[in-house]
C-alpha cells in the first residue's frame, strides 16, 4: 500500500515538473520574440547609452567649444535664449529612472573662450526658477545642487538675457555647462551661445542638416536632423520613407500634414519665424535595415545618400514683406 502511494506521488510530481518546464520554455520564447522586435525599433542618439537620459535643447556632449550664434529680428526688444536641461532624450522616448543632481555654470566669454570683464557684464543675466543672477567681477554664474527628479519627464529652464545694445558688433558669448554630480555615466553638457540681430532688409534663410557625429550613417539606427535659420516663411521637408520616417512626436507636436507619393517620397510643410523659434530638432527613424551603400553626402553630414538618392531634404520660401 505504501509503495503504491509513493509511486502515485512520484507520477504526480513528474507531471507537475513537465508542466512547469513547458510553461518556462513558452515564456522564454515569448521574451525572445519581444526582444527581437524591440531591437528592430530602437533608436541610437548622438548621445549613447545612459547619456541619452541627460540632454538639452542647446547643450551637447561635443567638446569642440565652437561658438554658436542665435539670430533675432531687429524688432525683438529682449534677446533671451531659453536653455533647458532634461532627464530624458529630446525624443521623449523615456526618462531617467534615477534622480539627477547637477551644477549649471554660465561663464561670460569671447569667441576664443577668454573671460569677459568690465562694467558691461552687469547687462547680462541668467534666470532660473524666478531667481535672476547678473555677472560679477569673475564673469561667472553658478546654480548648484539642482535635481531632476526621476518620477516623470522633468526639465529645468534657464533664461539667458543678452545686452541688446551690443548685438550688432559684440564678441560676447555665454558658455553654459551642466555637470552631473551623482551619476558617473552621464556626460557633462555644454555650449558657447551668442546672439545677433539680423537687419530687417536681410533676406531670410533656413537650412537643414543632420547633426549626428558618427563616422558613417551605417553606425546609427536613427538620425537627428536640425532646421535652423532666420526670418519668416515656410520650410518644405521631403524624406524617403523607403529609408526613414519622421518622428511621430514631432509630427504631432507641430501638427504636420504629410503627403506621400507612390514611390515613397513624403512631404510636409512647416511655418517658421525666427522671432518665435529659430531651431527645430527632428528625429528620423529607419524604416528598413541598413543599406551597405549609404554614406554622408559631404563632410558636413548635410544629408545621407544611397547611390545618389538622399534620405532627407528641405527648401525654404520666404514670406512676402508686409506693408505697414
Amino acid at each position: 500500500m505504501k509503495d503504491q502511494f509513493i509511486k502515485k506521488l512520484k507520477r504526480s510530481w513528474l507531471a507537475l515538473w513537465i508542466a512547469f518546464a513547458a510553461a518556462a520554455l513558452s515564456t522564454i520564447g515569448v521574451l525572445a520574440a519581444y526582444t527581437s522586435v524591440s531591437s528592430v525599433k530602437r533608436v541610437v542618439s548622438t548621445q549613447k547609452g545612459a547619456g541619452m537620459l541627460f540632454s538639452s535643447n542647446y547643450l551637447t556632449t561635443d567638446e569642440n567649444d565652437l561658438p554658436r550664434t542665435i539670430t533675432f529680428s531687429s524688432m525683438e526688444n529682449s534677446p533671451c535664449v531659453t536653455v533647458n536641461v532634461c532627464n530624458y532624450p529630446q525624443t521623449l522616448i523615456k526618462h531617467n529612472d534615477k534622480d539627477i543632481t547637477y551644477t549649471l555654470t554660465v561663464e561670460l566669454v569671447d569667441s576664443n573662450g577668454n573671460a569677459v570683464t568690465g562694467e558691461e557684464t552687469a547687462k547680462y543675466s541668467v534666470e532660473y526658477n524666478g531667481e535672476k543672477k547678473t555677472f560679477g567681477s569673475n564673469s561667472k554664474i553658478e546654480f548648484s545642487l539642482l535635481k531632476l527628479m526621476a518620477d516623470d519627464f522633468n526639465k529645468h529652464e534657464f533664461v539667458l538675457t543678452f545686452d541688446k545694445s551690443q548685438l550688432t558688433k559684440s564678441d560676447i558669448y555665454m558658455r553654459v555647462t551642466a555637470t552631473p554630480t551623482n551619476q558617473a555615466e552621464l556626460k557633462p553638457l555644454s555650449a558657447k551661445l551668442g546672439v545677433i540681430y539680423i537687419n530687417n532688409n536681410t533676406s531670410a534663410t533656413w537650412t537643414g542638416t543632420f547633426i549626428d557625429n558618427a563616422t558613417s550613417p551605417k553606425d546609427l539606427d536613427g538620425f537627428n536632423y536640425r532646421l535652423s535659420g532666420s526670418g519668416e516663411g515656410t520650410v518644405t521637408l521631403t524624406w524617403n520613407t523607403n529609408y526613414v520616417d519622421i518622428s511621430p512626436w514631432f509630427k504631432n507636436t507641430y501638427d504636420l500634414t504629410i503627403s506621400k507619393d507612390s514611390s515613397g517620397i513624403a512631404t510636409a510643410t512647416l511655418k517658421v519665424n525666427s522671432a518665435e523659434k529659430n531651431q527645430y530638432d527632428i528625429q528620423f527613424y529607419r524604416t528598413n535595415g541598413i543599406n551597405s551603400a549609404e554614406q554622408w553626402s559631404d563632410g558636413n553630414h548635410t544629408d545621407i545618400t544611397v547611390t545618389g538618392t538622399g534620405f532627407v531634404s528641405m527648401s525654404f520660401t520666404q514670406s512676402a514683406t508686409k506693408e505697414n
